[in-house]
């Protein structure tokens, strides 16, 4: 069964996300189907903006889990590694879309959720949103692509304030940091999402397309993340081993 709609109008598509009743959390099957969306979008001539969203009390709650395949145990190593790229690819797929690409926020955006936000090239927050990312309390890195997205955002010291006191970013903090780039009111971030995104719609699609890969090639430190997913999966190796050996 899919979990992602997508509706086309006006040059600008909208992609909702719901699992239903689970926190909206981000499944392998989910992260798949996220991924073919995009790379279906990348390839949409028709489509010059994108709005991504969750539903209508939670963006996304993160990594499943309980989910087998996406936190195996017992498996190898390369299994483990594997799983971890996930969220990179589908945080990469869609930081890739030529098109205007803005997060419609209602409700929590959480770890992988949040760090899903952050790949778009625009965020909007309800005003009963928030961001949170806990990795680093948990004792993982920040991964898929977020931490270099993050200080680009709202610069080092503030990524460090963020990560390491397990800040939750309510709305005027994050369009104070550059986390939201507007607030909306409860459950109006799509509707205002939406607005913006037709606004974009109405510059000619190839002038948006190539002003976008300039400026992201004048910002882009994805290179930097070249190791996150080592560095995760080596983070949850010391955990197991910690707990293994009691």
């Amino acid at each position: 069964m899919s979990v992602v709609l997508i509706e086309h109008a006006d040059g600008v598509a909208l992609v909702r996300y719901d699992r239903g009743g689970q926190a909206n959390a981000l499944s392998a099957s989910a992260m798949e189907e996220l991924t073919d969306v995009a790379h279906r979008l990348r390839a949409d001539t028709t489509s010059r903006a994108v709005v991504l969203t969750g539903t209508a009390t939670v963006f996304s709650g993160g990594i499943d889990l309980s989910d087998p395949l996406l936190w195996p145990t017992g498996a190898d190593v390369l299994e483990q590694h594997a799983a971890v790229e996930r969220g990179r690819a589908l945080c990469d797929a869609w930081a890739a879309l030529p098109q205007l690409t803005i997060a419609a926020v209602e409700g929590p955006a959480v770890g992988g959720g949040g760090v899903l936000a952050l790949a778009l090239d625009l965020r909007v927050f309800g005003r009963g949103a928030h961001l949170r990312l806990p990795e680093a309390r948990l004792g993982f890195n920040l991964a898929w692509g977020g931490l270099p997205r993050l200080v680009s955002l709202v610069g080092p010291a503030r990524a460090k304030r963020l990560l390491f006191t397990d800040l939750r970013v309510d709305p005027a903090l994050a369009l104070d940091w550059g986390l939201a780039d507007l607030v909306a009111e409860d459950g109006a971030a799509v509707d205002e999402s939406l607005r913006m995104a037709r606004d974009a719609a109405a510059v000619p699609p190839l002038a948006l397309r190539m002003t976008k890969r300039a400026i992201d090639a004048q910002t882009d430190q994805m290179r930097l993340a070249h190791g996150d997913s080592d560095q995760f999966l080596l983070g949850r190796l010391l955990r197991d081993a910690a707990a293994a050996r009691g």
